[in-house]
């Protein structure tokens, strides 16, 4: 068995005591943050199950989401209004705002996501970290909150200040992203993929095989797949796109294709 299986395994049964415990309880329990890959693997596990849940990630169009399993009584169109009103004794997410108390500070996701690595405090607790000029507004388990406003002070050499928002804060957000161009041979993943994120197209066909990638949220290990207008692309660790549009052609016959690359 590889590492990988067995971490998957390890993971699915998780899932299932939380299952477990709504079902005995009759109250609402919920994962840590999942990533694009975790989201698929529940999703087929809990096909095979009776259970309600639905995904939340705080905002509409949250990438790192929790599974929250729901009781008879609860359906998850209530589910989703109630953790939308973010209820502070039902929501388990909660956004931790954090600003540089200087304010001409410029910090990048990298720097908030490393500060609170330093922490040690493990990447499953934290959902999407927003930045923006201001600051930075981070999803997080409420059950960290006390912890992160006690010890999350100090993002490099550079001091910040934190509050605990309700989820409401984040309801008209959107995730950041950036708009490029690329050109490229094909519409084969590899070769999108290699435009996308920078990286050699013989480093992305082996990360494609690896397992790395997922395309609308499925993971695929064919490099030579064919995307179309309005895939998802999702590489663990690297981040996410969606291929818009072809808008145009080369006189070599390269495509130009319109990407939104979240940040």
């Amino acid at each position: 068995m590889s590492a990988e299986t067995k971490q998957e395994q390890i993971f699915l049964a998780s899932l299932q005591d939380k299952l477990r415990q709504c079902e005995d309880n009759m109250y609402p329990t919920n994962s840590s943050f999942l990533d694009a890959h975790q989201q698929k693997l529940a999703q087929n596990f809990l096909r095979q199950k009776t259970a309600d849940y639905c995904f939340w990630g705080g905002y509409a169009e949250a990438e790192r989401r929790i599974i929250i399993f729901l009781p008879d009584y609860l359906n998850t169109e209530q589910a989703h209004n109630d953790y939308a009103a973010a209820d502070p004794d039902g929501n388990p997410l909660a956004v931790l705002r954090v600003r540089p108390t200087v304010r001409q500070t410029r910090l990048t996701h990298r720097d908030y996501l490393g500060a609170l690595m330093a922490l040690g405090i493990n990447r499953a607790k934290l959902g999407d970290l927003l930045v923006s000029p201001e600051g930075a507004d981070i999803v997080i388990l409420r059950e960290m909150a006390d912890y992160l406003l006690l010890n999350y002070t100090q993002v490099g050499r550079h001091s910040i200040e934190a509050e605990i928002m309700p989820t409401t804060v984040l309801a008209n957000i959107q995730a950041p992203f950036d708009e490029l161009q690329i050109n490229v041979p094909s519409l084969r993943l590899d070769s999108v993929a290699a435009g996308i994120f920078g990286i050699s197209r013989s480093k992305c066909s082996d990360a494609i095989a690896a397992g790395l990638l997922a395309v609308n949220s499925l993971q695929t290990t064919k490099p030579d797949f064919i995307l179309s207008e309005g895939d998802s692309i999702t590489w663990r660790g690297k981040g996410k796109a969606i291929f818009q549009n072809i808008s145009g052609t080369s006189k070599k016959d390269r495509l130009f294709l319109q990407i939104k690359r979240y940040i």
